[in-house]
């Protein structure tokens, strides 16, 4: 299997400078570089750059997939709107890292499969669906990290973690995911049944609303107000969050710690609610299959006679798209027969089919496919 690795980089709330593109062009000659993005796309060789020095120099975001079974995910934020602590609860080494700069806190995701990913994988197209979680995390929302570790913590048990590790502190809402957390679960192929075992712990909570900031904007000093609003000419990035946590700290409601719920369960509680909950859930598949073949069949009652002329006028056409056609609506002339409790009525048609056509073996080979 040939080798797939792609790195795509983002800014957000600016454009890269000439000078900073540049810089980025001279580390990689097949960098697609525009003033917003560089992506990076390795079939042989790697990424002669250290992914985390040029997100902390250039970026804001990071994605990485390689087909041996590694995505990456790293996120710049600048100190000024967020608080490491946050973070904190859900470092988990060889998966979750929090590291500091000057001016930045970088949150880097990693995740391996060691049997690699199944399929085709391809990169493009899904950071645009991951972006939002971003803005997530600034809004405190950190199911994200938990969701990461529900799918690390199976192959990090016995070895980074113990052997039936307990759960991290639980955020609310996991039973109400976002588009976004919605396709990383479907990026790293994550148990939809054990992030809704986890949800069964995770509480509900419904936003209230926000203090009146803007009550305060009078008691910021004018040397303050004046810097707010040269930030703005300057467009520098996030100048409304910095604004609302100057505003929160003169109304005395600071930024507080996310709400999130005590973790308690151990993993193998949570893979075993996974398990209830899958058995569950195809059952009703199975049940929702059921009827709907059940309203087909009721459909397809009326026009059976028809139906019967319809599959002789195909096979009359003697080519092999027509055979197939013919031989799904005796499949389904099969299954409304069974329903019907008339089986033998509908075999007999089918012998007498096989005996008109026994001249023609490829008809004949796909009526051996209509079981019975």
């Amino acid at each position: 299997m040939s080798e797939y690795q792609y790195y795509e980089f983002q800014v957000i709330d600016r454009l890269l400078t000439a000078q900073e593109q540049a810089e980025i062009q001279k580390l990689s000659s097949r960098v697609q570089l525009t003033p917003t993005q560089a992506i990076f796309l390795y079939n042989y060789g790697d990424f002669r750059g250290e992914p985390e020095k040029v997100l902390t120099q250039y970026f804001d975001i990071m994605f990485y997939i390689a087909n041996w079974g590694t995505w990456r995910l790293m996120f710049r934020f600048p100190k000024a709107i967020i608080d490491l602590k946050w973070f904190q609860p859900y470092n988990l080494p060889d998966a979750i890292a929090i590291t500091t700069s000057s001016k930045y806190i970088v949150l880097d995701i990693e995740i391996n499969q060691e049997e690699g990913i199944q399929g085709w994988v391809e990169g493009e197209g899904w950071l645009p669906r991951l972006l939002p979680l971003r803005n997530e995390l600034l809004g405190r929302d950190l199911r994200l990290l938990y969701l990461v570790w529900l799918r690390v913590a199976p192959y990090l048990a016995g070895y980074i973690l113990e052997e039936d590790p307990v759960e991290p502190p639980i955020p609310p809402n996991l039973s109400q995911l976002s588009q976004p957390l919605k396709a990383f679960i479907e990026l790293v192929e994550l148990d939809s049944d054990l992030v809704a075992a986890a949800a069964q712990a995770s509480p509900r909570h419904q936003f209230t609303s926000e203090v009146p900031l803007e009550n305060w904007l009078s008691a910021l000093s004018e040397d303050e107000q004046q810097e707010f609003l040269l930030k703005l000419v300057r467009r520098e990035p996030h100048v409304d969050l910095q604004l609302i946590n100057r505003l929160q700290e003169l109304a005395g409601t600071t930024r507080s710690s996310p709400q999130l719920a005590s973790g308690h369960r151990r993993l193998s509680e949570l893979e075993a609610i996974a398990d209830t909950l899958r058995v569950r859930r195809k059952q009703k598949e199975r049940d929702a299959a059921r009827k709907k073949r059940i309203r087909e069949l009721e459909a397809l009652a009326p026009k059976e006679a028809q139906t019967w002329n319809t599959v002789v006028e195909l096979i009359e056409l003697k080519q092999a798209k027509p055979y197939d056609q013919a031989t799904a609506l005796l499949k389904d002339l099969r299954d409304l027969a069974e329903h019907q409790g008339r089986l033998p009525e509908f075999i007999q048609h089918l012998e007498k089919l096989k005996s008109d056509y026994s001249n023609r073996p490829a008809l004949i080979r796909r009526f051996r496919t209509i079981k019975l």
